[in-house]
């Protein structure tokens, strides 16, 4: 495997002589199994647009948030209990605007850390949420959380291409933001190499045997020309 052409949001990746059916598990394990950060408890304290709590929670559960894969872990790893989160697992923000003299466009610039990592923050302040006429306000909590693509789409890391050009294999992955490509790369395959070690174990206990199994040495990326 080695890196055949590179960008800011993207990654296309030679796969050699990888089966397609290999190459189509690794691109499954980016979209749907890579952790990434997005809101997923919003409290309402106040709302008086025009928009409902329902849409508007919505919104802003879709927003990307670069993610922190070092000092969060996934709600089902945690062992707070609650639904909101601790420390450990959770980053809370807040959203306070009002708009006087005039209609107000409410961003995700606007969205407050109140406490959590300054590295889990949305990709982009301009993503539009609600207009404020003149009078409006709302007041919201977040609660920003690891999940995957496989429960919800708020968590797809991006897109990925499993296809063959000129006789040879190629995988595109494009991120959304959360993680850089090559990250996504990365742990997808530690992802991947974990199931399969699983699946392994179990198979062993099940029906005896060695718990040697093929894929023990390390692979890296390296550059093409």
């Amino acid at each position: 495997m080695r890196v055949d052409g590179e960008g800011e949001d993207w990654v296309r990746l030679e796969l050699g002589d990888v089966p397609h059916s290999l190459g189509n598990a690794l691109r499954r394990m980016i979209i749907n199994e890579v952790p990434t950060m997005a809101v997923e408890e919003v409290l309402v304290i106040e709302n008086t647009s025009v928009m409902t709590h329902e849409v508007l929670a919505h919104r802003i559960s879709l927003i990307p948030f670069t993610t922190d894969l070092e000092n969060y872990v996934l709600p089902e790893d945690c062992d707070c209990g609650s639904q909101l989160g601790c420390p450990r697992c959770s980053v809370r923000y807040s959203l306070r605007r009002s708009a006087t003299g005039g209609v107000v466009t409410v961003y995700s610039s606007d969205l407050q850390l109140e406490s959590g990592s300054e590295r889990v923050r949305p990709t982009s302040g301009e993503f539009p949420l609600v207009k404020l006429a003149d009078g409006q306000s709302v007041e919201l909590e977040l609660y920003v959380r690891l999940g995957k693509g496989k429960k919800h789409a708020k968590w797809q890391a991006g897109l990925a291409t499993f296809y063959e050009e000129g006789g040879k294999k190629f995988l595109y992955v494009e991120s959304f933001g959360f993680l850089p490509p090559r990250r996504m790369v990365l742990e997808a395959a530690k992802i991947f190499e974990e199931i399969v070690r699983r699946l392994n174990d179990e198979v062993v206990a099940s029906i005896g045997g060695s718990h040697e199994w093929v894929g023990e040495e390390k692979g890296s990326l390296h550059q093409g020309s």
